[in-house]
């Protein structure tokens, strides 16, 4: 190849990274934001909140006019409040509605209060109740003669000639005969059957009947059943070096730095018999040769396995220590997926001097997203090596 036409080719390390280019689109832009919306436009949740502001403090002001009866201002007040919550789309907006539902619920119920109970216009008055009542028992069953029948009237009032004819009835104390108030309200009312006064207690008994245990012997133990405790070799304590997380981790990252250098050389030699190759010609051989357009390897294509979604996990938990320690970045490409890259950390000093910040990203994988990246991404053979599981020996005899 000729070097002026080297010259004009880029190589795919030097292709300008969309990182800071990248832009998350707002939320719920192209989602249902009939409930929640929070591009919502301001001088709108201003004008809301406003409208709430004022119907709740309409209702404050108006308390004794709604407790009337006959008002249906509360009936109002909450039909307008479900006219403005149509417009509310923000959890901070709904607090305030939330407040205006509680007051109108509380006037509600001392409303509904108020008509049961009776005030001083209509219903029951509560007073005139208890004066009557008071009158009925100080009256109390008399006979022919005058006097109280039998020894509850004679209990429940003063005989006559121990009273002092000067004293007030405020000291007379508690004369009032509640056992008469009580035979006469409650006792025609009462829906018990008659029985005698001395039947007390359950018309049958059953009697509880102990239940006999029986001892049992004492199970001997089988020495042959007895479990011998495993004997860690040389050899075991080689398998634990093997799943060592920083020699997993060291293995990954020189892992990935050998499979972006060979698909980085397979793109090139691709492109080198293309002459003046367009943008989608170039797209395609990356998507040939497994390598994103701006020089990286798929975060996905490397970290999934599509045999075990257990160690899929597992790399991307690999992969996230080498973030954080700053040998592996992170970056995406055009379109906007997630590729890894080889990188040097920076030393603490110069970092500090950059102005280089650390960030925390948060990542989930479940098992159904685990099988539509495979059939995504189309992978049938993983990046970082199936590793074999690991199972315990389990405990032999002694014998």
């Amino acid at each position: 190849m000729a070097p002026s036409r080297l010259n004009k080719r880029r190589r795919l390390t030097d292709r300008n990274s969309n990182i800071q280019s990248q832009g998350a689109p707002p939320s719920q832009r192209n989602g249902d934001t009939r409930y929640y919306d929070p591009d919502q436009d301001a001088e709108e949740r201003r004008r809301v909140r406003r409208e709430l502001r004022d119907l709740n403090r309409a209702l404050n002001d108006s308390r004794g006019e709604f407790m009337q009866s006959g008002n249906d201002g509360l009936f109002r007040t909450v039909e307008k409040a479900n006219e403005i919550f149509v417009q509310v789309k923000q959890t901070s907006d709904a607090t305030i509605d939330s407040r205006l539902l509680v007051n109108a619920a509380d006037l509600s119920h001392k409303k509904t209060a108020q008509l049961a109970l009776g005030d001083a216009s209509a219903g029951l008055d509560v007073d005139e109740f208890v004066s009557k009542c008071i009158s009925f028992m100080r009256r109390g069953p008399t006979n022919d003669t005058g006097t109280p029948r039998g020894t509850q009237g004679r209990r429940g009032r003063p005989r006559q000639s121990q009273r002092d004819p000067y004293a007030s009835d405020e000291d007379e104390g508690d004369a009032m005969n509640w056992d008469y108030l009580g035979q006469m309200a409650c006792f025609p009312h009462n829906a018990r059957p008659v029985v005698s006064g001395w039947l007390l207690g359950p018309l049958s008994v059953q009697k509880r009947v102990r239940a006999m245990t029986q001892r049992q012997a004492r199970e001997a133990i089988d020495p042959e059943l007895a479990v011998k405790p495993t004997e860690l070799q040389q050899q075991d304590l080689g398998q634990q070096d093997s799943v060592n997380l920083t020699t997993t981790c060291s293995y990954i990252n020189k892992l990935l730095g050998e499979t972006q250098q060979n698909r980085e050389r397979k793109a090139e030699r691709k492109l080198a018999d293309v002459e003046n190759p367009t943008d989608d010609q170039i797209q395609q051989v990356f998507d040939e040769c497994g390598i994103a357009d701006d020089g990286g390897i798929p975060l996905f294509a490397f970290c999934i396995d599509p045999d075990s979604f257990g160690q899929s996990v597992e790399n991307l938990f690999h992969v996230s220590f080498l973030v954080r320690d700053g040998t592996v970045g992170i970056s995406t490409d055009s379109r906007q997926l997630p590729t890894l890259h080889p990188a040097k950390p920076y030393a603490p000093s110069e970092a500090q001097r950059q102005g280089i910040q650390k960030h925390q990203a948060v990542f989930s994988l479940d098992y159904e997203t685990w099988e539509q990246l495979i059939q995504v991404f189309n992978i049938k053979k993983p990046i970082i090596p199936h590793r074999e599981e690991i199972e315990g020996e389990t405990g032999m005899s002694w014998v």
